[in-house]
């Protein structure tokens, strides 16, 4: 079973994200666009694991000790950058996300998961390159809303969610829930 661990969003901030992926969804015929349902924030993508494992994930995130925390969802990017552009996102300004995503990797850690190798980045994925990049078009056409706010959350919890990869793209399902 490959699971991560997320923030869901709220139905008005999706809206304002969904709106913004069909104002340049015909700039490119690229990318392969998240499904509106799909758009989260992943705070650690664990893997795929065994299904005995969860109850070994869920004993460690029951209990987890975080104030909640507003998020502003605001401008967007490309990972790794504009040159050749492979993830469109949206960014956030999220002060206390960043050590979140320490702690539940040092969780994940005790586990015997493999620690992460990249620097936490917060962001939303809102679409992938179909083949090797996301051509120079829509770079251009989200200029426009590289200061853009999407609106704002408090994050009072975080989700288990499993993922189902099928060919029109991947399936999140909420396995379990962590108040904060």
């Amino acid at each position: 079973m490959r699971v991560f661990i997320a923030v869901d969003l709220p139905n008005d901030v999706r809206k304002a994200l969904s709106d913004l992926q069909r104002a340049l969804r015909a700039s490119t015929s690229t990318a392969r666009w998240v499904a509106t349902e799909s758009i989260h924030i992943t705070l650690r993508f664990v893997g795929e694991v065994p299904e005995k494992r969860i109850e070994d994930i869920d004993a460690e995130l029951t209990g987890l000790t975080w104030k909640p925390f507003t998020v502003t969802v605001r401008g967007v990017g490309f990972f790794p950058g504009t040159r050749s552009p492979r993830v469109f996102w949206a960014g956030m300004e999220a002060p206390t996300m960043e050590g979140l995503a320490e702690q539940l990797d040092t969780r994940m850690e005790r586990l015997g998961f493999e620690k992460e190798k990249r620097a936490f980045r917060p962001h939303i994925t809102l679409a992938r390159a179909k083949d090797t990049r996301i051509d120079s078009s829509l770079v251009s056409s989200a200029s426009k809303f590289e200061e853009q706010d999407f609106g704002s959350f408090t994050v009072d919890r975080v989700f288990l969610f499993k993922s189902t990869l099928k060919p029109s793209g991947a399936v999140y399902e909420k396995l379990k829930e962590y108040p904060l």
